[in-house]
């Protein structure tokens, strides 16, 4: 399984936030099982999932925790009562003169004080339902919301992302094509008029070496370094083609990780035995540094 095109496919945040079916979860699962970048995946998107929750949370209306406490503390007092919403509230029971002993004796008697002390418990629960059932669907509404949201710009990122590393991944092309300049002839590496001898270097600078190609026909000349190291600060590598025990100017070029795999195109040159590198200051010079050869070898 390609696993980083099935990480930017969309489907890890489909799962993550609850809208992949049934019947797909359990594949998105087993490769969080199989593959460490896809487990790493869906716990970072889990992650920004609650980093966004908590971002977004609405806590309950202030005060609502100190007024149920008010409300079973003073239960049994007017004060409480009128704390209650109306339509939980007991009646007040009115002064009325006292007719007769027995009339009030009769009254008393029939007076549920345990069943209205029980009634006004159940009051103040149920009040208290009632406002927390209310705070949480409208949390709930606030939540989903949010999330629709999230997930519509979620999405939208992902396309942007996707769009951007295409972008990147085809402006990297252009410059490799564009730091290879082969114009004055197509092709160097494959073209058969082209005769490339590998430099080997000898004493501090073995295990380096340089492919130097020549066309005789068109007297251009290119180079590859692939084993060279970057020079000390304000020097620089020169070629030069050995003429008949001489060394002619070639040109300077760049070593480095960077251009290793580059060919860099040096000077013309119209007759080479073979050729020579060396070690001059940064720039070049008309006159090669005898003690500062690098490594050379013939033509073949």
């Amino acid at each position: 399984m390609d696993v980083q095109r099935y990480i930017s496919s969309g489907i890890l945040e489909s799962y993550v936030f609850g809208m992949l079916p049934e019947s797909e979860q359990s594949d998105v699962e087993t490769a969080v099982l199989q593959y460490p970048d896809v487990k790493a995946a869906v716990d970072s998107l889990q992650l920004d999932k609650e980093r966004f929750v908590q971002l977004y949370a609405v806590p309950p209306p202030s005060g609502i925790r100190e007024r149920l406490v008010e409300i079973i503390r003073q239960e049994n007092t007017e004060e409480g009562n009128d704390l209650l919403p109306e339509e939980l509230r007991l009646p007040v029971a009115r002064k009325t003169p006292v007719k007769k002993v027995t009339e009030v004796q009769t009254l008393v008697k029939h007076l549920p004080a345990n069943r209205k002390s029980s009634d006004r418990i159940w009051k103040i629960a149920t009040a208290a339902i009632v406002l927390l059932l209310l705070g949480s669907v409208f949390m709930n509404f606030f939540f989903f919301q949010k999330s629709t949201d999230y997930k519509s710009r979620y999405k939208s990122l992902i396309a942007t992302k996707q769009k951007l590393e295409a972008d990147k991944e085809q402006q990297a092309l252009t410059s490799l094509k564009q730091a290879s300049p082969i114009a004055a002839d197509p092709d160097p590496l494959s073209n058969p008029d082209f005769k490339w001898t590998r430099i080997q270097g000898g004493g501090t600078y073995a295990g380096k070496s340089v492919s130097v190609g020549w066309n005789a026909r068109t007297q251009a000349v290119y180079l590859q370094a692939q084993l060279m190291p970057q020079p000390p600060a304000g020097k620089q590598f020169q070629l030069w083609a050995i003429v008949n025990k001489k060394l002619v100017d070639a040109g300077v070029f760049n070593t480095g990780a960077e251009v290793s795999e580059q060919l860099q195109q040096m000077k013309a040159v119209a007759v080479a035995q073979g050729f020579a590198v060396t070690l001059e200051r940064k720039g070049g010079s008309q006159e090669p540094s005898m003690d500062q050869v690098c490594m050379s070898a013939k033509v073949q």
